[in-house]
């Protein structure tokens, strides 16, 4: 059997050679004391290369545990600069200080369906009705607006991207204060453009671009972006290419944005229209 398949005589001269390499080790080992600790230095250093390759794998299989950590952490920093930025707003009122509620608080979520490569991209996350989302609110991350709840089911939510041509975001320029609509112009998911800004008002390339406040959204100062470049338009307003921060590529955690006073303003500006 074995002279009639070359395979099984090559298997059998390694099994061989094998066999004969662990019985030469073992005597050199017995007949020189030298010898054995050479013999047990490399296999120490096998063992914790075999170790530290476990131990890396182990790292790596864990990373999701820990971005699902880190992200119920930055809600939780984020809900306590809203409070600490609301009580700061309010305390010339002394009456009802420590009772204070955020303006804004906030729902992690993942996001399991990206498009990037429409004129109209939706988003869509793993959290819905039960989990207290409701359609029109904003959605962020860290680095940027992500979008908005267009529908929801009892555990998943349909999001209209920013990377969506009818989509657009009220931002502010630092340092000058000026600000405009941000809107995504269907090319690049990189960049997107702010117009309206007044030419009189000096921005330079480089400038932060962040979330205005004036809309119900999204809490102000989210950062966007930064000016790369500028041009004219009919020579009264400035038109700004803005390089944004987030990569929609990668994005793969976002916040859903409750805002808790959301219902009071919006029946407060009714009641003024009305009466206008």
């Amino acid at each position: 059997m074995w002279g009639r398949s070359p395979i099984l005589r090559g298997l059998a001269t390694i099994i061989l050679f094998l066999s004969l390499e662990v019985v030469s080790i073992l005597l050199i080992a017995n007949d020189s004391v030298f010898q054995r600790v050479k013999i047990s230095g490399a296999l120490m250093y096998f063992k914790s290369s075999i170790s530290s390759a476990t131990s890396d794998v182990r790292y790596y299989f864990g990373l999701k545990e820990k971005n699902e950590i880190l992200l119920n952490e930055n809600q939780q920093l984020r809900e306590q600069l809203s409070k600490y930025k609301t009580k700061a707003e309010m305390a010339d009122t002394l009456e009802g200080f420590s009772s204070v509620n955020p303006d804004f608080t906030y729902i992690p979520a993942k996001i399991i369906s990206n498009s990037t490569n429409k004129l109209n991209n939706y988003i869509i996350i793993n959290r819905g009705r039960r989990h207290g989302v409701q359609k029109d609110m904003g959605v962020i991350s860290p680095v940027g607006v992500v979008g908005v709840v267009s529908s929801v089911s009892d555990n998943y939510s349909y999001i209209i991207s920013f990377l969506n041509i009818n989509q657009s975001v009220s931002a502010r320029i630092e340092p000058s204060g000026a600000f405009g609509p941000l809107s995504w112009e269907g090319r690049s998911s990189d960049y997107a453009t702010l117009t309206q800004v007044p030419y009189h008002i000096r921005v330079s390339v480089g400038d932060t671009v962040f979330t205005s406040g004036f809309s119900t959204l999204y809490p102000p100062d989210v950062p966007l972006g930064t000016i790369r470049r500028s041009s004219v338009i009919m020579g009264t307003h400035h038109s700004f290419q803005v390089k944004l921060f987030q990569n929609f590529n990668s994005l793969r955690y976002v916040s859903v944005v409750v805002n808790n006073k959301k219902e009071e303003l919006n029946q407060f500006i009714q009641e003024n229209e009305v009466k206008r």
